[in-house]
């Protein structure tokens, strides 16, 4: 992945002959690299886009607090009335994420747009000491969710550009992802290793930019919902997401930026009856829930070469600032996001 990354950087960038300044898009036309739905298009314009996103998970919390191997295993469980202990605490997490995107304006007005994702996980596990201590890994992979949206103008002034977003999200991720487990060569996984969702999802969200020569800040504001609940009986809590982020262009074709975002789920209703509560936090549906501040800064990098030209990398990395979950969850240590986008 990296030795591609060092390679089309080198393509973009590596060819000194110049476009003429009103050819050029700027690096800080779009927002954050890892922000979707950021902006909209011209009529006829179509923009094709890559993102590698790669998080990593270390060590469990309950509420704000750290708990230590040891203090998961003896928590009760919400299956066994209080009588019963967790078998098994996860130890970390990580997870490779490959996101597809294209948009196109069928109007000046209205911009389609449709994401779609890859997803590689692996997640360590130890047993309690009477079972022996041990650890053991599970891993699963495929199609993530996918989502469809359009992109519908408000306002487009000279210093200020706003428009809503009505989407649905598709359950195309699999939500019955199986490995092997120390008590079980063909065991559901928890709800954090399956893709998707298993519903329908509708959200709706909306997205302003202000600009002021170089400088530019921009909102954004999401909420998505369950059409109710999968075909295992469960369904996520509503999820709100609010970010506010800035830039600052220091060449036409270099920009750097800086995000807050602030995530907040509700509880999941329901549970999936084949995932055992009693087997590890992860497959306890009590244990769902959170708000999250994280921090993200970044770089943009465009070419203006004629070579390749207009072709946009960004890169950002984003690390906790806060976090409170509901019950017994894994927290989030760093999320690291590179893009590709071409627009014509």
């Amino acid at each position: 992945m990296f030795k591609s990354l060092i390679l089309l950087v080198v393509l973009l960038f590596s060819v000194v002959s110049k476009l003429y300044s009103d050819e050029l898009h700027m690096a800080d036309s779009h927002g954050p690299i890892s922000l979707m739905g950021d902006h909209i298009h011209k009529k006829g314009e179509v923009m094709f886009s890559y993102r590698f996103g790669h998080m990593k998970m270390n060590n469990i919390m309950n509420g704000t607090k750290n708990l230590r191997i040891d203090e998961v295993t003896s928590r009760p469980n919400s299956a066994s009335n209080g009588s019963g202990v967790y078998m098994n605490s996860p130890i970390s997490m990580k997870m490779d994420m490959h996101m597809f995107g294209a948009m196109y304006a069928p109007s000046d007005q209205l911009t389609l747009m449709i994401m779609t994702s890859y997803l590689e996980k692996e997640m360590t596990q130890q047993r309690m000491p009477m079972a022996g201590s041990a650890r053991f890994d599970v891993n699963s992979s495929g199609i993530g969710d996918t989502r469809v949206s359009g992109l519908i103008k408000l306002y487009n002034g000279i210093s200020t550009k706003t428009h809503f977003g009505i989407g649905l999200s598709l359950p195309t991720g699999s939500i019955d992802k199986r490995d092997a487990t120390p008590v079980s060569s063909d065991a559901r996984l928890g709800y954090a290793m399956q893709n998707g969702s298993g519903s329908f999802d509708p959200y709706f969200f909306i997205n302003n930019v202000n600009s002021i020569g170089r400088f530019k800040i921009g909102q954004q504001f999401i909420y998505k919902t369950s059409s109710g609940k999968n075909s295992k009986d469960y369904n996520y809590g509503d999820n709100y997401n609010a970010t506010i982020w800035s830039s600052v262009r220091w060449a036409n074709n270099v920009s750097t930026s800086a995000k807050i975002n602030y995530d907040y789920r509700e509880k999941m209703n329901g549970s999936d009856n084949e995932m055992n509560p009693r087997m590890s936090p992860s497959m306890d549906s009590y244990n769902q829930g959170h708000q999250k501040m994280n921090l993200g800064l970044g770089v943009n990098l465009i070419n203006h070469n004629n070579f390749l030209k207009n072709h946009r990398l960004g890169i950002e990395g984003i690390i906790p600032l806060y976090q409170r979950y509901e019950g017994l969850q894994m927290k989030e240590t760093f999320r690291l996001t590179i893009g590709w986008q071409y627009g014509f």
